[in-house]
């Protein structure tokens, strides 16, 4: 438990992968249970009668949902890169350390 607490107050480790992880998987949760209630409204307006909107609703409900979780899935992406090239920064810097002397063709300001 002293170690949870310990890594939440020291930014040894950044917590953005894991919340956008997080916010991924209940945003894609959102949107199926959105898809699933507009796929029970259509069958609805179909049982009420209404076959033109029923059936534009059936078609157009699979599309608009694939279409959401993808775009859904290209914001959570391009939050993670942030994060990816800050971790990334990082090894660089840490490989960088032991090399003092600049290559031979670097200029000298």
């Amino acid at each position: 438990m002293n170690s949870i607490v310990q890594s939440l107050l020291s930014f040894d480790r950044l917590l953005g992968p894991t919340l956008v992880k997080i916010v991924y998987f209940v945003g894609a949760a959102g949107i199926v249970l959105g898809g699933a209630f507009s796929l029970l409204t259509a069958i609805f307006s179909l049982a009420g009668g209404n076959f033109g909107a029923g059936l534009m609703q059936l078609l157009a409900v699979p599309a608009v949902c694939a279409v959401a979780f993808v775009y859904w899935r290209f914001l959570c992406e391009l939050f993670m890169l942030a994060f990816l090239a800050y971790e990334r920064l990082g090894e660089v810097r840490d490989a960088l350390t032991g090399v003092q002397t600049p290559a031979p063709n670097h200029p000298q300001f």
